[in-house]
């Protein structure tokens, strides 16, 4: 059968795609021993790749929930989108999001080190916070001609950076930590 399974794919592990990965873990329900024997490569190369491309148990559950309930999930999406774009929720929601993209992550190791200093910290959250406040007050006010320029500019820096990779893994226990399971 593994034989089989590897024939319909490609046939080697650096060109193995997400969607053949999410159709060996998803739904042939093989392992990631069972994954790296097909491949010839280590069980921890197969679940860096699976775990860095948002191939997790939770993830699919995630999916399957939104699936089996499109229409309410649908309804509570868009209310949530009339609750956040209100011009009163900009400061939380800006000190949120500069809590999970920048505050904790690799500037707070580097605080925890004593590469920065707490008046460091201060001045570059209130940047964040600022910044991120003005995006989403553009938002608010759809004001999308002035974004889209400001974008455009700002889209002429960082072309040498890496591709984006979306980081959806806490985004998306977020729901199943609301529903009573165990995420964040």
């Amino acid at each position: 059968m593994k034989k089989e399974v590897k024939k319909d794919m490609c046939q080697s592990w650096n060109d193995i795609t997400d969607e053949d990965l999410k159709c060996l873990y998803y739904d042939k329900n093989l392992s990631d021993r069972e994954i790296a024997d097909l491949f010839g490569v280590t069980k921890s190369k197969v679940a860096y790749k699976r775990n860095k491309l948002g191939i997790t148990l939770k993830n699919k559950t995630y999916q399957e929930f939104v699936e089996q309930n499109r229409e309410l999930f649908e309804e509570l999406n868009l209310k949530s989108r009339e609750r956040l774009l209100k011009r009163e929720n900009i400061d939380a929601i800006s000190k949120a999001i500069t809590h999970f993209a920048f505050r904790n992550g690799p500037v707070e190791d580097m605080h925890a080190n004593n590469q920065l200093s707490e008046d460091d910290m201060k001045t570059l959250n209130k940047y964040m916070v600022n910044r991120i406040a003005g995006l989403l007050t553009a938002i608010a006010d759809n004001n999308w001609l002035q974004l889209e320029l400001l974008l455009s500019y700002y889209r002429l820096f960082g072309t040498d950076w890496d591709e984006a990779e979306p980081d959806m893994e806490e985004i998306n226990s977020a729901i199943i930590f609301a529903l009573g399971g165990r995420g964040l």
